[in-house]
């Protein structure tokens, strides 16, 4: 059974996020470090999520549990009052494509209208050649906008679900509310860029 929980100030949930950053299959598409660079530190991880554990403010970290277990990792941000972006990943090669990252972004879709009664708009931005995550987000009900993100060389497919116009979706100009562009896609197991 898949369901989701805020994820919490444990050294547990800190671990098992450095764990899946250091899984091979996730690091095409997820932020782990620069090439070069150490494998990232459990410092780095608590440094990087604790303040959005501890006070989320525009950035929500969810974790996916499978029966009561954590495999994997969902976070929302807004956009704008009305827009929230999604990010995601199934942290190990063994728990994905059994649809377990499908049903987690059913719930947290049906989740946020709840917590937030004004968000209309929900987007997410995968890398194009992430057929995997694409087709998940296909089948929770987002379109193509038919919009690319285009930031420091790389591409992202822009898909949303809700009322959307293209002209009110995020693009290459657009800042996230933690003060960080738009880069290099950040999303799910196919992003490639800052989570």
């Amino acid at each position: 059974m898949v369901s989701l929980r805020p994820m919490q100030d444990t050294l547990a949930d800190y671990t098992a996020l450095q764990s899946w950053f250091h899984d091979p299959g996730l690091q095409e598409w997820v932020w782990c470090d620069e090439p070069g660079e150490p494998p990232v530190s459990l410092e780095r991880v608590m440094e990087k999520y604790g303040p959005r554990v501890k006070s989320p403010t525009d950035v929500f970290p969810w974790f996916i549990l499978r029966n009561g277990a954590p495999i994997g990792f969902i976070q929302y941000y807004f956009s704008d009052e009305a827009t929230v972006g999604l990010d995601m990943w199934i942290g190990s090669d063994a728990e994905r494509g059994h649809g377990y990252g499908t049903e987690a972004l059913r719930q947290m879709t049906e989740l946020i209208p709840q917590l937030h009664p004004q968000v209309r708009t929900l987007f997410i931005d995968p890398d194009p050649a992430n057929t995997q995550a694409i087709r998940c987000y296909l089948k929770v009900g987002f379109r193509d906008t038919g919009k690319t993100i285009w930031d420091d060389g790389s591409e992202c497919l822009l898909l949303a679900r809700g009322a959307f116009s293209p002209s009110g979706l995020p693009d290459q100009r657009a800042v996230r509310p933690s003060g960080l562009p738009f880069s290099d896609c950040y999303l799910a197991i196919h992003c490639r860029g800052d989570l």
